[in-house]
């Protein structure tokens, strides 16, 4: 054995603490490069998202123009059918926004209920029902609305204006109840009316909490953190918002007022990495977020589809009652790619609509519905599913997973009718699922 008795010194430092010194410097200026191009990834997701918003919403301005020029029932129809699709693509791009700008909750609710009122006057349309005045009112105010906010984020995208950082208050979270006062009120006897936005949610207990059991809740569940509380936010659901910054990373944590549930919660993943898992690697990470939702409550829970962002999959699962998927409860359940361990939460969804159900039998059987697929589709896989049509209407469904060629489909064939009420494409992608 050497022992070594004699200290090197370098610059008048102690060589072991000099070479400290530096390592410490390295690793902090590596930690500085790594948060900069997380930061930076963050920025080029979220441009791309406020263009594709942008590109929508302008198409849609072009959709309810061409409307009004519209003349016959088959063109009407085409018309109704075009603006429902955009006002969902403009929808998607919008909940791909971080948290999105202050007035993020009125726009959601008036590409939704714009989407949704299109559908309406279509069936009414292919019914052989003429549009009333009150209803081309309303058209014509959603044209007004459309317009001036086709030119708002027009005008971000080609001056470079559009919220990117923090600075700019794009992750606030903040509503601002006057701008979801300046979009236009549809009246009308659909499954999306005024009534139906105010609804409570349905997935929480009467009983409330204070601040101080939110804390001794979000304490529990987080037992190795210190988190100081934020506020209390007030919205369909209010929730005590807590946080923590510190040598683990930043972590946020919403717990519902009432019941006093977790709502919400958002770690800091270990890496960036964002390539595709391999099938062994989804296994895992399935593997811990199942885990994590049966033990913390949620119950028989079916996995649908998976984004990958830098670190972290987003694994997306639905609730089960009965065998029946239930797709308006739903819950995104982050889990890190190195450490496979739960970081973040999103259970918006599922606290806004879980509840028993009153399943009604399937009137078709599965071979009769089966019936109803084009003879050009490979069915896959079959089940049996629940699909939200609205905020209060939901249509029991037979779900068949299907191909044609290499593109992927899911046809959705009504229990009770045999009508055709969904068709969706399967897009795979470096980023994950995606489904249009």
């Amino acid at each position: 054995m050497i022992r070594v008795t004699k200290k090197i010194w370098l610059f008048g430092v102690p060589a072991i603490l000099f070479i400290g010194l530096a390592v410490m410097t390295v690793t902090f200026f590596k930690q500085r490069k790594t948060i900069a191009e997380q930061q930076r990834v963050i920025e080029a997701q979220t441009e791309s998202a406020y263009r594709a918003l942008s590109n929508d919403l302008n198409d849609l301005n072009v959709a309810l123009s061409k409307l009004e020029a519209a003349g016959t029932p088959a063109r009407l129809s085409k018309s109704f059918a075009d603006i429902r699709r955009l006002s969902a693509g403009a929808v998607r791009a919008l909940s791909l926004l971080p948290v999105a700008h202050a007035d993020d909750e009125g726009l959601m609710q008036f590409l939704t209920r714009t989407g949704d009122f299109a559908e309406t006057l279509m069936d009414r349309v292919l019914s052989g029902q003429m549009l009333t005045e009150d209803q081309l009112g309303s058209l014509s105010e959603l044209k007004t609305c459309c317009s001036g906010l086709s030119e708002q984020y027009d005008g971000g995208c080609m001056d470079g204006t559009f919220p990117t950082a923090p600075e700019d208050g794009f992750y606030s979270g903040e509503t601002d109840e006057e701008n979801i006062a300046n979009y236009p009120s549809l009246l009308y006897d659909g499954p999306f009316s005024e009534s139906s936005e105010q609804a409570e949610p349905l997935g929480l207990p009467e009983e409330t909490v204070d601040e101080n059991e939110a804390m001794r809740i979000a304490g529990e569940l987080f037992p190795d953190r210190t988190l100081s509380l934020d506020g209390r936010t007030e919205s369909t659901i209010v929730t005590y918002d807590f946080s923590e910054s510190d040598g683990n990373g930043e972590l946020c944590v919403s717990i519902t007022e009432r019941g006093g549930l977790l709502l919400y919660f958002m770690g800091t993943p270990a890496g960036d990495k964002n390539d595709p898992p391999s099938d062994e690697e989804s296994e895992r990470l399935h593997a811990a977020a199942s885990a994590y939702l049966e033990a913390h409550g949620f119950g028989k829970m079916e996995p649908s589809y998976a984004q990958y962002y830098a670190g972290t999959v987003v694994l997306n699962y639905a609730a089960v009652q009965n065998g029946v998927i239930l797709y308006a409860d739903l819950v995104k359940v982050y889990v890190d790619r190195i450490t496979q361990a739960v970081i973040g939460l999103d259970a918006q969804n599922y606290r806004f609509h879980h509840r028993e159900r009153d399943l009604s039998a399937a009137i078709l059987t599965e071979a009769d519905a089966k019936n109803a697929l084009s003879d050009s589709l490979t069915l896959e896989h079959t089940a049996l599913a629940l699909i939200p049509k609205s905020n209060t209407h939901e249509v029991l469904c037979y779900e068949f997973k299907c191909t044609r060629g290499e593109t992927f489909f899911i046809v959705y064939i009504n229990a009770q009718s045999g009508a055709e009420e969904e068709i969706f494409e399967v897009l795979n992608s470096d980023e994950g699922d995606l489904v249009v």
